[in-house]
């Protein structure tokens, strides 16, 4: 399987509830805490590559981009976040990053 980059962000939806999102390949994780909604994301992006491999579907499977509504609630979160830094000095309840797994991740590997 070819090294692939995805990307994810991760929010505070409630009090108490956290979600994780993979926009590259349009999978959720969700948690009581940030730590435990990443968590999540990380294992469905695993679950989905290895079902992906296993099928032979690939091509069709990696990416499957988020739909364009799912892009904008990012950019909005993101927008809204760096104001409320900007004018609070607050950090914490967002967070983005590259997924990037690895071979020795997987089941099969």
């Amino acid at each position: 399987m070819a090294q692939n980059t995805f990307r994810c962000y991760a929010y505070r939806a409630a009090e108490g509830y956290y979600v994780a999102d993979c926009l590259d390949l349009t999978l959720l994780g969700e948690g009581q805490s940030m730590e435990e909604a990443i968590s999540e994301l990380r294992e469905a992006i695993l679950c989905h590559l290895e079902a992906a491999r296993d099928s032979g579907w690939e091509q069709d499977l990696i990416p499957r981009r988020a739909p364009l509504y799912r892009w904008l609630e990012f950019y909005k979160r993101f927008f809204l976040y760096a104001l409320r830094v900007l004018f609070t000095g607050r950090f914490g309840d967002f967070q983005t990053w590259m997924e990037r797994p690895t071979a020795d991740q997987f089941a099969y590997a």
